[in-house]
């Protein structure tokens, strides 16, 4: 394991030696070789993702699993914790509020599961530790880890605070490693599980006004590209799933529904009630969707190419969908 120590004196690599022309030309066409190759094995993958945009996948039953969300006494993690409630799941109530914990966990006992709340800050690894032994004591083994716990901007000047920004990469980046490392073994080892991780529309398209936020919005987004990567690279990727949700603008902190509205960019966007992301993040772990955008009137391919349009364009698109003045500090 390395250690701070072995990052402390630089060290230059070893020369790279000169390729003869010949050696060049064998590289060349190693490559040329192996993209054939990848043509032909790709052909009945591509085809099996067309079929795919025409069928829809049966559904896998996640009654009786256990699932354990962040953040999950208010707003969007409650819903999401109500909607697998629902579904027959047990529920690990996540969060450092712990009197709406509890009324959330009383709340998913109707719904006939078991369902327990846990006072915990997800951003300290330790404590996340702490909490998978307790979970797996009270509620047995997590099979479904939604990673929702996260902050948001409640005035333009924030965003210039270090000590938002600080604990902002904390809650929305650092907490989803912690509580990947401390519950994926047990998936691999039996061989089932779902990591889901609720980033943004902001880890697509980044508004200036949120820096920090859409910051760890993107950061979140590659840890779960790169989280996939691993699991296949594995041999783990059909045994544990992996989805991101990327919500627009929903109902839940009412600070930061009040800052959206008089957010440049982003003011003609309608707001949504939290349970449609809570059957959105169901319906996705139950259909093994890999990225899903919610509502679903627009596909991640399409904020894609967003970020390919060039600036200008994207520029005079903010414009467009932007309304009246805006005040860009408080």
């Amino acid at each position: 394991m390395a250690t701070t120590a072995d990052f402390d004196t630089y060290e230059w690599g070893q020369p790279v030696p000169l390729k003869s022309s010949v050696q060049r030309g064998r590289e060349l066409l190693e490559t040329l070789l192996n993209l054939i190759l990848f043509v032909f094995e790709s052909l009945p993958l591509w085809w099996e993702a067309l079929v795919s945009c025409f069928s829809t996948p049966k559904p896998k039953n996640i009654a009786g699993q256990t699932a354990l969300v962040t953040g999950g006494a208010n707003g969007l993690g409650q819903a999401i914790a109500v909607a697998l409630a629902k579904e027959g799941c047990n529920v690990a109530v996540v969060d450092l509020d712990e009197v709406n914990a509890r009324e959330t966990a009383a709340k998913l006992r109707r719904y006939n599961v078991s369902a327990e709340a846990y006072k915990v800050d997800v951003s300290d690894y330790e404590a996340v530790r702490q909490l998978g032994r307790d979970v797996e004591r009270d509620l047995g083994p997590v099979d479904i880890l939604v990673n929702n716990a996260g902050i948001l901007p409640t005035s333009f000047s924030q965003d210039t605070l270090p000590s938002h920004v600080k604990r902002s990469l904390e809650v929305n980046v650092l907490s989803s490693f912690w509580t990947t490392q401390v519950f994926i073994d047990s998936m691999i080892r039996r061989r089932k599980g779902h990591i889901v991780a609720v980033s943004s529309v902001a880890g697509y398209i980044a508004p200036g006004w949120a820096k920090t936020y859409a910051t760890t919005k993107f950061a979140l987004r590659g840890y779960m590209d790169a989280l996939e990567d691993d699991l296949y690279l594995r041999g783990q990727s059909e045994h544990v799933r992996t989805t991101t949700i990327f919500p627009f603008a929903f109902n839940t902190r009412r600070q930061a529904i009040r800052l959206l509205k008089a957010s440049s960019g982003l003011t003609r966007l309608p707001i949504y009630e939290p349970a449609v992301l809570g059957e959105s993040v169901v319906k996705a772990i139950r259909t093994n969707q890999r990225k899903v955008v919610v509502p679903e009137t627009a596909k991640p391919y399409q904020l894609s190419a967003y970020e390919s349009l060039p600036i200008k364009i994207r520029q005079l698109l903010t414009k467009t969908m932007a309304q009246g003045e805006v005040k860009l500090y408080d």
